[in-house]
């Protein structure tokens, strides 16, 4: 339980991207769209997904885990989590289909987060 406790953040973030991928197509047709903006929602939602799994994970070891440890955890976990979400949209939605580019644009956004910790996160020696 306690687990859950220091992720919130990022399971509620993962609910919420989950309802959004899983309603009908056709419910989002009042927003202007342009090409591409598919893409671009996919790597901005997977960015903020990995970031916040980043800061959940620093926050829990307080700043003092190898971040790479970190990477190896945050990196594989969101990339499942990418192709799980596409396989509902493919097996549990009829106005949805499973496209491999928004799982590309995914992991381009956890890239771009992992880069982000990389860069940002200090590690505090005890």
């Amino acid at each position: 339980m306690n687990y859950f406790i220091n992720y919130i953040w990022a399971i509620l973030w993962g609910a919420i991207i989950c309802l959004f991928l899983l309603l009908p197509s056709n419910s989002y047709n009042s927003i202007p769209m342009f090409p591409g903006i598919d893409k671009m929602v996919h790597l901005g939602i997977f960015f903020v997904q990995a970031t916040l799994l980043y800061w959940e994970a620093s926050m829990k070891s307080n700043r003092t885990a190898n971040k790479w440890i970190i990477i190896l955890k945050v990196i594989p976990t969101t990339a499942v989590f990418a192709v799980m979400t596409e396989l509902a949209q493919m097996y549990l939605t009829n106005t949805r289909s499973a496209d491999p580019w928004d799982v590309f644009a995914d992991i381009v956004g956890v890239g771009m987060a992992t880069f982000s910790f990389i860069l940002i996160y200090k590690r505090v020696k005890k």
